[in-house]
């Protein structure tokens, strides 16, 4: 099963939303209502939600789950929990685009962490951690990027650039490679790799 995850980003986009369960992590939940859209559950510290939007989805049976605002995990962490607590396999996060490029590296963190399928989705960029072997069907042309945690050996097949053997982030290597095949293949073989697939080219 599928869950879908809205944080509190700055995306001016479309939500493009297939999932078996809507949840917004605290602030998600204003750019919800701001589209029409009723989450399943609203789950945080909801310390970036007026009384206003609280009350528009209580009356709306929309199930809200408050934790305290001291607390160690974000409120993103806690909806992946929540997700992965409750038998979904399959999680896609989006609208995390913002400012706090800390809450975007920590992200990756938890993808690393869960033992289950995280993606970040945008209209811009589909990014996810790679862990063993990873086929998918692209078009000509697409820019991806590759960049280990912290130390991987991987293989690229289906890229402009080949890549077979091990790569540091110090050395980041990775970076802005090219499909030339409408089917790539990515092999790691040790420690664990992060995609970034942009589906539309970046500046």
């Amino acid at each position: 099963m599928k869950a879908t995850i809205i944080l509190n980003g700055n995306a001016k986009e479309t939500l493009y939303i297939n999932s078996d369960i809507i949840i917004a992590a605290d602030g998600g939940a204003k750019v919800l209502k701001e589209r029409g859209i009723l989450p399943n559950v609203i789950i945080g510290d909801l310390d970036s939600l007026d009384n206003d939007t609280l009350e528009y989805f209580k009356k709306n049976n929309v199930e809200i789950i408050e934790y305290p605002k001291e607390k160690d995990e974000t409120d993103c962490e806690i909806a992946i929990k929540y997700a992965f607590e409750n038998g979904y396999d399959e999680i896609e996060i989006l609208n995390f685009f913002g400012e706090r490029l800390d809450m975007i590296l920590a992200l990756f963190g938890l993808m690393k962490k869960f033992d289950t399928k995280i993606l970040l989705r945008s209209e811009k960029l589909e990014c996810s951690i790679i862990k063993n072997t990873f086929e998918k069907n692209v078009k000509i042309g697409e820019i991806w990027s590759f960049i280990p945690i912290c130390n991987a050996k991987f293989k690229l097949d289906g890229f402009k650039y080949t890549f077979d053997g091990e790569m540091n982030i110090k050395n980041p290597i990775g970076i802005s490679n090219e499909t030339n095949s409408k089917n790539i293949k990515v092999q790691v073989f040790e420690g664990e790799v992060i995609y970034f697939r942009w589906l539309k080219k970046p500046l």
